[in-house]
């Protein structure tokens, strides 16, 4: 069984073989090697599209890949060009009796050539435009691949075609050349004459190029210098013109060394757009078409994006590139900048030397570039196209030399020439700085003579108001003194009504017991009459305990009129332990009360000021080293303000709005914070900064002094602490909340 399976593998394998190639296109019969090109039919080849390009010569060349080939002639029509790779298949056969040598040809950025001679491993050969020369097989001058065939001989070519740019277009062709003819007639240029061909652009490129780049560098520095735009526009006109003609050696030197790069070296053509572009801008400055021509220098800025528009059309694929087309594109500009060096000397602008010199300068060069483009035109019109070919021989034979000298002339002329200016201009500058001090010298005379005689009277002067100003701090000083005064006093005078409410309130506990007493002392008299021991002394007990609520609330009295003086009387400046709650409560209540008494004298029916008050004391606050009479009439200017914004809240909202003041108490980790809301109206935005300044209130006139809460900031600071207010304008806030609310933070060490 095993000698039998390893006799059938060879059969298997031809089998295999068979039907792979069993749809191979008609086989091409080379019958003579004299010509030097020969072309494939389309029958004689068959095309694989290679969507992934990532198909290897193993799997194309069997099933089921290999069954897929189709014939072109059927295909091009149908075929997908937005991809990149593509394989090929043509069979060529030695017709003759004798051995023939040819060099496939290679149409692509990338080629790969698989050779299917005999019956072994294909021959891979690489050559196209995009390898680098060391990376190339065959003739690489051409893109050749060369190889031998033999008398009869018939081979099988897979051809891998890789393009950049996707697709291939329908005059795609499959040839091959004669090897010997191509080496003769077309390989010129090989690995050891390189350097001949790199010689060939040396001397006149090499003179050129260090010509712009050394003159564009020249006005970069003159720019810098001075800042004039015209330097800059002539410098980038310089520097974007000599990557142009530096394209050449460029080209040469990456179609040698880099190939894979080179289709970025095409992108150097294109900054012919800047060229143009910049060469416009810096004559309209140098002229000044924008102040003596307005009209003309709006057409010249447009020209200006003609090239501009050209590229770009050709760089998004809108416009297919051809050398007359660009001629066509570049002729205006240079026709617009003559029509501008004619209008200025129309204008007799040479009388300025530098400006008769750049036209000078400048005529050769535009006019040989309006030639060219006239020629190039003429053909493009006539569609002639022995004339296009003459003339682009024209251009490479006397074009160029022409151009070289014309630019050169141009380049040094307008160099000089800004040169020159920039001297003159540095000349002027320097006149006119020596000019400049020369006048602020004497200007500095006349001020200093100004200065002396305004000296003598400007000192009476200010002695004169020094006194003035004296006095009138004085008066300030005094009236301040006053104001703060009046201040406290007003602040005395609604405590005073308060106060006596408090006071009123105890008295009237000790009239009514008083005249209790009178009463059980007759009863005890007239008890003790009837000997009635037990009854008398049960009223005596009676007028005890009246007489300790009698002495209860005198205490509470005199406490009450102490806390007066002690208001009323000015600071020691000495700090007390003092309990802060009590002190609280004590000036709440006496603002409450004061208001109330402001209020009582209202028409009959119409109810008195009331208002809610919410009082929430941290009791592990206990005393406070402080001075009680000054943080005394902060609290109570800050009750003041709270009950005054409820009060006219409540008159703008008689329904539904109960007005509420609250204070609250709490002990920080080294402070105390006590906090004095209402929700009253708030205060404006717009003056929330000026409340703590002196004498702003807002209040009618002749109801406050607009020190209260400018004190109450002063007293503060002096304790070490820190008040803050925060507000919401125009709202009516449930209880618990306020329209605006006061923050003290008093420091407790």
């Amino acid at each position: 069984m095993k000698k039998t399976f390893i006799l059938l593998c060879p059969l298997l394998f031809l089998f295999i073989k068979t039907k792979a190639q069993n749809n191979l296109p008609p086989v091409y019969e080379i019958k003579s090697d004299t010509a030097y090109e020969q072309d494939l039919d389309s029958v004689y080849w068959q095309v694989l599209e290679d969507k992934t390009g990532t198909l290897k010569i193993d799997e194309v060349s069997n099933q089921p890949l290999a069954g897929k080939f189709q014939d072109i002639s059927a295909k091009i029509k149908s075929l997908d060009t937005t991809i990149h790779t593509y394989w090929f298949r043509y069979r060529l056969k030695n017709a003759t009796d004798k051995e023939i040598n040819i060099a496939l040809d290679s149409r692509a950025d990338q080629s790969d050539f698989y050779v299917f001679q005999d019956s072994g491993k294909p021959k891979h050969f690489v050559t196209g435009s995009s390898y680098s020369w060391n990376k190339k097989d065959g003739l690489k001058q051409g893109n050749y691949i060369p190889i031998v065939l033999k008398p009869r001989e018939e081979v099988i070519i897979y051809y891998r075609i890789f393009n950049d740019k996707a697709g291939i277009t329908k005059d795609f062709l499959i040839d091959f050349v004669n090897t010997e003819k191509e080496i003769q007639n077309e390989f010129k240029v090989t690995n050891e004459k390189r350097s001949d061909y790199y010689e060939a652009f040396s001397l006149r490129d090499a003179f050129i190029l260090g010509i712009l780049f050394f003159s564009s560098f020249f006005n970069l520095f003159f720019f810098w210098m001075v800042r004039e735009k015209v330097y800059l526009y002539f410098a980038l006109f310089l520097f974007f013109l000599a990557l142009n003609h530096s394209y050449n050696p460029v080209y040469v030197y990456f179609y040698y060394e880099h190939a894979d790069l080179i289709k970025y070296v095409h992108y150097l053509g294109y900054l012919w757009m800047f060229i143009l572009f910049f060469l416009i801008q810096f004559f309209r400055y140098f002229f000044n078409t924008f102040i003596i021509y307005p009209r003309w220098d709006k057409f010249l800025i447009g020209i200006s994006f003609i090239p501009v528009l050209l590229n770009v059309g050709l760089l998004l694929g809108i416009i297919k590139f051809s050398v007359p087309l660009s001629y066509f594109f570049n002729f205006p500009p240079f026709l617009s900048i003559l029509i501008t060096l004619i209008l200025c000397r129309r204008r007799k602008i040479e009388s300025n030397l530098y400006n008769r010199l750049m036209i000078t300068g400048a005529f050769p060069y535009i006019c040989l570039h309006i030639i060219i483009g006239l020629f190039y035109f003429t053909g493009f019109i006539l569609k002639n196209n022995e004339f296009i070919i003459k003339e682009k021989q024209w251009e490479a034979n006397w074009f160029r030399p022409i151009e070289i000298i014309a630019l050169s002339w141009f380049v040094l002329f307008f160099s000089w020439i800004l040169f020159k200016r920039y001297d003159q201009q540095k000349k002027e500058i320097a006149q006119q700085a020596l000019d400049k001090e020369r006048f602020a010298k004497e200007k500095e005379i006349e001020r200093s003579e100004l200065i002396e005689q305004q000296k003598a009277g400007l000192e009476e002067q200010v002695t004169k108001r020094t006194a003035e100003l004296k006095q009138s701090l004085e008066e300030l000083k005094s009236t301040q003194a006053q104001l703060i005064q009046s201040e406290k006093m007003a602040s005395l005078g609604e405590l005073t009504a308060g106060i006596a409410h408090e006071i009123q309130n105890p008295l009237n506990f000790v009239n009514n017991f008083s005249e209790v007493n009178k009463e059980l002392v007759d009863e005890l008299q007239q008890e003790l009459k009837a000997g009635k021991i037990d009854d008398a002394i049960a009223i005596s007990n009676d007028i005890k305990d009246n007489g300790e609520k009698i002495n209860h609330h005198g205490k509470r009295a005199d406490a009450i009129v102490k806390g007066m003086l002690q208001h009323s009387r000015s600071s020691n400046g000495v700090k007390e332990l003092t309990d802060i709650n009590a002190l609280a409560d004590e000036y709440l209540r006496l603002s409450y009360h004061g208001l109330r008494a402001k209020d009582k004298d209202l028409p009959t029916g119409q109810a008195g000021f009331n208002a809610a008050m919410n009082i929430d004391f941290d009791e592990s606050i206990g005393k406070v080293n402080i001075i009680p009479q000054d943080i005394g009439r902060v609290l109570l200017n800050l009750f003041n303000n709270a009950f005054y914004a409820v009060y006219e809240k409540k008159k703008q909202v008689p329904q539904g709005y109960e007005p509420t003041v609250t204070i609250t108490t709490k002990k920080l980790e080294d402070a105390i914070e006590i906090k004095v809301s209402d929700n009253g109206n708030g205060i404006p935005q717009k003056i929330l900064d000026k409340i703590f300044q002196p004498f702003f209130t807002t209040k009618p006139t002749g109801q406050g002094t607009g020190l209260g809460l400018s004190l109450s900031y002063d007293i503060i600071k002096a304790h070490g602490g820190e008040i803050k207010v925060e507000t919401k304008e125009g709202e009516g806030l449930p209880a618990g909340q306020a329209g605006t609310k006061f923050i003290i933070q008093l420091p407790t060490n």
